[in-house]
């Protein structure tokens, strides 16, 4: 029936039941935009009621209560409690009472599981209300809707946790004011301690009728409007036939012809008109004309894209969640080590973050892994990119600079050694001396024997101490005090810090945790930041190294701050490169802070130089792990 119809009443029809339905929609999304504005509104002032609930509450607990229990002390009544004034659940209660009688749609609770006074216990609907809630409950407050009974409610709810003023009266009997144990018959002590939670206060209004209207409304909207689109669209009918259906259809026809690739994408319409049509027609042609070569590009780039993935040297591979590899290219196939790596794999879907682990293949061979995230519009993980590097020479290349740096670190304390030990030993040989001529008191020779022995322990703790620093070692991680490598470090510098004239300041935290680390290399890092900063305060009239410990977070930092003339912004992005240096020929490998960067990020923490005015700050970040 509907077919035998003239296009233009079909139209007209189809239309209609366009209108219909925009109409429609449109006033199904006003009436839940008005509902919405309507919740919004009542979640708006409730929250003031709320607030200022609140604050009263907060008036008696902090300001009110305290005053009272001093007055009520100070006249002999110390177990009294005057529960108008003293009781923030009485008051607040009391108070919105009032509000109800110009208001009384406006309801206001607070109870508890295990209440002082009974009327407090929760009900049938709160019961309800916290199971609906309780997964979502935060730690400030929750505020939605709630159906109970036919009636939906606009509801906030916040938690009540035990605080220490709370437990006066909700803690142990003998310790609550006795004229609220006789006011109550409380027989035996709460169970709450600090940090529970107590109860819940809500404010809730119930917004069926204020909903009611609200349908009304839209309904009459709705009908007035679906009678003026009848008219209008009864009078525009066959202009709107005349005008746009047929041109509409030669492009519908047009578009057909695209879509089933009997012309190409840039075929243009000729259509002889100058109206908005024409115009629209003409646009239509110039866009056509350019998804045709933007498609050629695309597909050129597509080409160039494949090309550049398969000339990866490295393997790369696109990986479902099933682990399944999707895309990968050449390298990715003839590469020996393919096993899916399923835990790390998990983990980036589960923290939505790129990351690098290290692993070997059991023969020796390194290799870095690299996971990187692809996300969807919602901001899921859908694949992960994962790409694969072989760092087995890059590693020892690592140990080898390491290596370098530390005997370029043990040459710069050689001259200070060699004077710690010299002014021992000329000591021991003088009182050696006076020692064979055996002309000594009893008393001088002890003493000398003593001292002779004191210098000995000296020079051979200087040596084992050079001996164990100088070792070479693969990364021997064991709990370590971080304060005491650096008191360490201070005494095995002491000579260099003499010679530099240099004050040293020290800040060490006493409660400082022990750590795992490899505390050879990481006094190796200590040092080398130390012999820098010695350095740069060379001619600088002021001469202050201060040395600070301090816990943050997770995190144990170490900071070395000097009064140098600083590091230029300039290069200060380059100082952690391999081989540069700002020192004379000579004076310097470019390897220290390289070195202490490798060691330090081998440890999981990170090394950074803070921007000052004057001077440098280097900081050393290292995790806390038992």
């Amino acid at each position: 029936m509907f077919k035998k119809l003239s296009l233009s009443t079909r139209f007209l029809l189809i239309l209609l039941f366009i209108i219909f339905l925009f109409i429609g929609s449109l006033t199904f999304l006003l009436y839940f935009y008005l509902k919405d504005s309507l919740i919004k509104s009542s979640f708006e002032k409730m929250q003031m009621v709320l607030t200022q609930i609140d604050a009263l509450g907060r008036y008696v607990k902090d300001d009110l209560r305290p005053v009272m229990l001093k007055t009520l002390k100070a006249h002999g009544y110390k177990d009294a409690f005057i529960l108008e004034a003293m009781s923030t659940t009485h008051v607040r209660k009391r108070v919105i009472s009032y509000f109800r009688e110009t208001f009384p749609e406006v309801e206001f609770e607070r109870v508890s599981f295990n209440p002082i006074n009974p009327e407090n216990a929760f009900q049938e609907f709160h019961n309800n209300l916290l199971s609906k809630i309780t997964k979502d409950l935060p730690k400030e407050k929750w505020q939605g809707l709630f159906k109970w009974q036919k009636e939906e409610y606009v509801v906030i709810v916040k938690p009540i946790y035990a605080e220490k003023t709370c437990l006066l009266c909700h803690g142990a009997i003998n310790s609550a004011p006795q004229s609220l144990v006789k006011l109550y018959n409380l027989k035996k002590d709460f169970p709450w301690k600090e940090g529970d939670l107590m109860g819940i206060e809500l404010i809730k209004y119930p917004i069926r009728e204020a909903t009611l209207e609200v349908k009304n409304l839209v309904f009459s909207l709705f009908i007035l409007s679906l009678i003026s689109a009848v008219f209008f669209l009864l009078t525009l009918e066959g202009v709107f036939y005349t005008l746009i259906l047929k041109p509409l259809k030669r492009m519908n026809e047009h578009f057909k012809a695209i879509k089933g690739r009997q012309i190409q994408l840039n075929t243009k319409l000729s259509l002889q008109r100058t109206d908005e049509i024409g115009e629209l027609i003409e646009s239509f042609n110039e866009l056509s004309h350019h998804l045709y070569f933007s498609q050629r590009a695309l597909q050129e780039n597509l080409k160039t894209l494949e090309t550049l993935f398969e000339s990866i040297t490295y393997p790369i591979v696109l990986l479902n969640k099933d682990c399944q590899p999707e895309i990968f290219n050449q390298a990715f196939l003839e590469s020996p080590y393919k096993k899916c790596q399923r835990e790390l794999l998990n983990r980036v879907f589960s923290e939505k973050k790129e990351f690098k682990e290290i692993i070997e293949d059991g023969e020796g061979r390194i290799f870095e892994i690299s996971f990187y995230p692809v996300f969807n519009q919602e901001r899921e993980v859908i694949k992960v990119v994962q790409t694969l590097a072989d760092i087995t020479e890059k590693k020892k290349m690592e140990e080898r600079f390491i290596l370098t740096e530390k005997m370029a670190a043990i040459g710069q304390l050689s001259a200070g050694l060699a004077h710690e030990i010299n002014n021992p030993l000329s000591g021991i040989l003088l009182m050696l001396n006076q020692l064979k001529k055996g002309n000594l008191r009893v008393e001088d020779r002890n003493l000398y024997l003593n001292l002779i022995e004191q210098g000995l322990l000296k020079i051979q703790r200087l040596l084992r101490d050079l001996l164990n620093f100088s070792r070479v070692t693969e990364l021997n991680p064991e709990k370590s005090s971080i304060n005491t490598l650096l008191e360490n470090l201070l005494e095995l510098s002491s000579y260099l810090l003499e010679k530099y004239q240099i004050k040293v300041i020290k800040s060490l935290d006493p409660e400082l945790p022990e750590i795992i680390i490899d505390k050879e290399k990481m006094e190796q890092v200590f040092l080398n930041i130390l012999l820098n900063a010695l350095q740069a305060m060379e001619n600088s009239q002021e001469r202050v190294l201060t040395i600070r410990t301090f816990k943050q977070d997770n995190h144990i930092l170490i900071s070395f701050e000097d009064t140098g003339p600083g590091i230029p912004k300039e290069i200060a992005s380059r100082i952690f490169e391999p081989f540069f240096t700002t020192k004379p020929p000579g004076k310097g490998t470019g390897l220290g802070l390289a070195v202490s960067l490798a060691i330090v990020e081998k440890h999981g923490g990170k090394i950074y130089l803070e921007e000052r005015a004057k001077g440098a700050n280097f900081i050393i970040e290292l995790p806390i792990v038992n």
